[in-house]
């Protein structure tokens, strides 16, 4: 575009010179005897006229160029038919001059095969070098030719000067623009929250910013120019297809995933992939912009937890309210039964009254999610409830072959309800005891987290929960023994969180379970 405004305004320039140079011509034949030619400064004003035409018409810039310098050079070509002396053949340069004002190198050769051609013609055929002309013609060709390409290479500097300023002014300013662009866009690069990463072609990275460093674990050295397992091995078919898809154009934009570190460790991440086009609209590299969302998720996860806490314990409120008053009357009259010694069917009394008793457990368990806070807090030592828990449990201990061992080294007080946490640590120590086939260890261990915080942890060497049950064992009525509940790890929870802590269960197949409760210490 610069290109051609460029040479339009040459065009301009030299049409309105060749132009005047014509006209002044025309005139110096009034003027000066000497001079003979006669066809040529008319054949100028002519032309002239025929250039602003089509000046003003939708010829192209370069098709105009190339019949104004043509037009110049069959001009001086007529000028040394009428010529009085060889010298006019100097003309032939000016030509070539403007030819080469315009930075073109096609009309300079052409220009240069087609004057020798006329030089050659003028020299041999017409035989220019036999004339005589007065000493004075020469002198006055020679005078207009300075004066001819001076004024060419005058007015072209002048004409451009402030024209090429006003250019470096703009290229200057667009090129400060331009680094400033790239300034921003690499200091957004470099200190955004999230991670991004530029893959080429053949899903090979070649920019990562520090923010993937920190999420993922590979440093910017071993990333670039190699594919990294950024997914884990039974999502590959997943992440292959989609990089593919974006790879042909596609693209991705918050999409919930598992990504994995340099570690091995997976995370919850959320990314977007972008292709990246060039000019021609042909995808050449493709990005990544990933955040870890495993905060989020468990925020969401401890969210649909207490919805599923306040749920069971509206429906505790009415069920418990319900049953338990007909079972009460049902349970009389099945004891009246059982007892009775005509009654040929004690067996099947005596299996009702035991699910009756899992019935009433059941409810117990419903009306201790139905109080809506811990009640009665006081200070107490957590070690000497664990004592009484341990003594509690000791027969039933014995009689399994299990051995505990206490692992603590200082007492700590906390401020709660002491029954409550007690049905907790009761509830964890016999899915621990119920836990084991045969003889085992449980270790019950009671550790400082930090200033404000204290652990306690039931460690059993049982047979461990698989990973599919482990992420359902705090659903309510999921259950792995055959006359559990499904309350006592959701119940559990409730009074842990009720009283500002925490609970969790971690375990190994085959291993065993571990079972710890954060709490605030006073």
């Amino acid at each position: 575009m610069e290109r051609n405004v460029t040479n339009r305004k040459r065009n301009q320039l030299f049409i309105h010179l060749y132009g005047f140079a014509s006209i002044l011509h025309f005139l110096l034949n009034q003027w000066v005897d000497l001079n003979s030619a006669v066809i040529s400064p008319l054949f100028g004003i002519a032309s002239y006229l025929v250039l602003l035409v089509l000046f003003s018409s939708q010829i192209t810039e370069r098709l105009l160029q190339v019949v104004i310098l043509f037009t110049m050079n069959l001009y001086i070509f007529i000028l040394n038919f009428e010529s009085l002396s060889s010298v006019t053949l100097v003309f032939f340069v000016v030509p070539i001059i403007a030819s080469a004002l315009y930075n073109d190198t096609k009309p300079i050769i052409l220009l240069a095969i087609v004057t020798s051609f006329e030089a050659l013609l003028l020299l041999t055929v017409v035989d220019r070098f036999a004339d005589r002309a007065p000493l004075q013609y020469n002198q006055l060709s020679i005078i207009i030719f300075f004066v001819t390409v001076l004024a060419i290479t005058l007015l072209h500097s002048i004409y451009f000067s402030r024209y090429w300023k006003q250019l470096e002014i703009k290229n200057a300013s667009m090129e400060k623009a331009l680094l400033s662009k790239e300034g921003y866009l690499q200091l957004f690069f470099e200190t955004a929250k999230d991670a991004i990463a530029v893959f080429d072609s053949n899903n090979k990275i070649i920019a990562v910013n520090p923010a993937f460093e920190e999420l993922y674990g590979w440093t910017a050295k071993e990333c670039i120019g190699k594919t990294l397992p950024l997914y884990p091995q039974d999502m590959k078919e997943a992440a292959e297809m989609r990089t593919r898809e974006v790879q042909q154009g596609e693209s991705y934009s918050l999409l919930e995933t598992v990504d994995v570190r340099k570690d091995g460790s997976r995370f919850h991440a959320q990314v977007t992939l972008s292709p990246i086009f060039d000019q021609s609209q042909k995808v050449i590299a493709t990005s990544i912009i990933s955040r870890d969302i495993s905060y989020q998720k468990e925020s969401e996860k401890l969210i649909l937890q207490s919805e599923k806490l306040k749920l069971a314990g509206e429906i505790a409120a009415g069920v418990a309210h319900e049953i338990r008053n007909p079972m009460t009357v049902i349970s009389g009259f099945v004891q009246m039964m059982h007892h009775d010694p005509k009654h040929h069917f004690p067996e099947y009394t005596a299996l009702i009254q035991s699910e009756m008793e899992r019935i009433n457990l059941i409810i117990s368990e419903f009306l201790v999610l139905a109080k809506p806070q811990a009640a009665a807090l006081k200070k107490f030592s957590i070690q000497n409830a664990l004592d009484d828990i341990l003594l509690l449990f000791g027969p039933e201990l014995n009689m399994h072959g299990i051995t505990v061992n206490k692992d603590w080294r200082e007492d700590f007080q906390v401020n709660g309800e002491e029954h409550h946490l007690k049905q907790v640590f009761i509830n964890l120590l016999k899915n621990a005891i119920e836990s084991m086939d045969e003889p085992g260890e449980i270790q019950v261990l009671l550790r400082a987290e930090n200033d404000s915080m204290l652990s306690i942890s039931f460690n059993d060497s049982g047979n461990g929960i698989s990973e599919e049950d482990l992420s359902e064992v705090f659903e309510p009525f999921y259950t792995t023994k055959a006359t559990g509940t499904g309350l006592g790890l959701l119940i559990s929870q409730k009074i842990i969180q009720e009283h500002k802590g925490t609970l969790s269960i971690s375990s190994t197949l085959g291993v065993g379970t571990a079972a710890t409760i954060l709490l605030p210490a006073e």
